[in-house]
């Protein structure tokens, strides 16, 4: 009798967990909400599809052309003019339009997914650190952390300007000194690399620097500026800007100079998670200062043409929107009651984080997530659209409305028509899902 009675509770006990579990409640609601569904299904027909297609159904983008299929309206049956059947009809090589639409959402969602992963991965740890760090006392530990990463990040930009000018000098002067300019060249590419980390190393390292030189020389003493450690941060920063950008020529040790100076100047204040949020969220507002689709551009016509340029363009721009959201996300969470708890009972930063901090601020961005994987489609459609994109023939919805809108005009309706429902019903089965997990997600909902 008692091992049944254990044996009720024990169940009782599950069901209860089942019962209060949110991510079992979050599912319940999105199935009970008709256009979640109907999102969900559109999703997966367009994954589902597009993936058996790639594996299963093989495609030459090459070979695929008849020129006596020329702009042919679809067919569901064989005739004397179109001996084959083309149920979305045939574009101005004669290449199938439903066998490219197929193929071309492998391309098509694929930057979707690899943009919002760029996009997630890199906004979310900036985010995630500049709420933590705003919020929480940072140790001395962590403040050498900081003040590596800080100095790190910023002697980037000197050791990207220093190293591409020379490794630019040396492809030059490479160029019309026949088998002798190969080994410079090479020699140019070695030194590009070493100036480039070399430079990152040394600014890290500075920025460890300032952190011990923070207690022995504080910028605030007795309400008086103390000058002496600005001033011994900037020179350092002007000599390790300066110094290893000589090889590259006068301009460039000046100007490496001033943005060394300037940084060793950002080190010598206090640091600590406000100054790390106050760069990282700056950052983020010049980012946002420019409008998407143009930057997007911009980045894409930098890197070149491709649709691996095409993911790296879409993610970069996308990056301060779910920074900004992760942010806010942590700074709601940080304020709850059991954060001050698990601090109180002695958990170090990594559990606080890791363990209360990201699980509680997960439904905003998962919710962004998929409502991103639909601008991305969309920013990918108008790149291909504008040609840096795929790279013909690689099929890919933008590129295949970039090549067919002009005959519209002419009656050539189906070219034209099919790619945008794709991209049409792709983006609204996104949305409609992202609505539906906006609303599941929702704490304040009830079963």
């Amino acid at each position: 009798m008692s091992d049944r009675a254990a044996e009720l509770i024990e169940m009782a006990e599950a069901g209860l967990r089942e019962h209060r579990s949110p991510w079992v409640l979050a599912w319940r609601r999105l199935m009970r909400n008709r256009t979640a569904r109907l999102g969900l299904a559109i999703v997966l027909f367009f994954v589902l599809g597009t993936v058996l297609a790639h594996f299963f159904w093989p495609y030459d983008p090459k070979t695929d052309s008849d020129y006596s299929l020329y702009l042919k309206p679809p067919t569901l049956v064989p005739t004397e003019e179109v001996p084959s059947v083309h149920i979305f009809g045939t574009d101005v090589v004669g290449r199938d339009v439903f066998r490219r639409i197929v193929h071309g959402g492998w391309s098509s969602l694929r930057v979707g997914l690899v943009a919002v992963g760029i996009s997630l991965s890199i906004g979310g740890l900036l985010g995630l650190l500049a709420g933590f760090y705003e919020s929480m006392p940072v140790g001395r530990g962590g403040r050498a952390v900081l003040g590596g990463l800080i100095g790190a990040g910023l002697g980037l930009v000197p050791a990207l300007i220093g190293g591409q000018v020379f490794y630019e000098w040396g492809e030059m002067a490479g160029g019309s000194m026949g088998s002798l300019g190969v080994g410079l060249a090479w020699l140019a590419g070695v030194v590009r690399f070493l100036l480039q980390n070399l430079e990152v190393w040394l600014f890290g390292g500075l920025g460890v620097l300032a952190v011990l030189l923070e207690e022995r020389l504080p910028v605030w003493r007795k309400r008086r500026i103390n000058l002496f450690r600005p001033l011994v941060l900037a020179g350092l920063g002007l000599l390790l800007g300066g110094g290893p950008a000589l090889a590259a020529g006068p301009y460039v040790v000046l100007v490496c100079a001033l943005l060394g100076t300037l940084i060793g100047g950002v080190l010598s204040l206090p640091l600590g998670g406000a100054l790390l949020s106050n760069l990282i969220m700056r950052l983020m507002d010049i980012l946002l200062a420019f409008p998407g689709i143009l930057l997007a551009i911009a980045i894409a016509t930098m890197l070149g043409a491709g649709l691996d340029k095409g993911m790296i363009a879409i993610g970069i721009v996308n990056i301060p929107i779910y920074a900004r959201l992760v942010r806010s996300s942590v700074l709601s969470v940080i304020q709850n009651n059991y954060i001050e708890a698990a601090q109180a009972l002695g958990a170090d930063a990594g559990r606080i984080l890791f363990r209360h901090i990201v699980p509680n601020s997960l439904s905003p961005v998962i919710v962004q997530a998929t409502m991103g994987l639909a601008s991305s489609i969309l920013s990918a459609a108008a790149l291909g659209f504008l040609g840096l994109g795929a790279i013909p023939p690689e099929p890919e919805w933008g590129a295949m409305l970039s090549d067919s809108y002009r005959y519209l005009s002419s009656g050539k309706w189906w070219v034209v028509v099919f790619p945008g429902l794709a991209i049409m019903l792709s983006v609204l089965g996104f949305n409609l899902l992202g609505d539906g997990l906006r609303d599941a997600l929702d704490p304040r909902l009830q079963v």
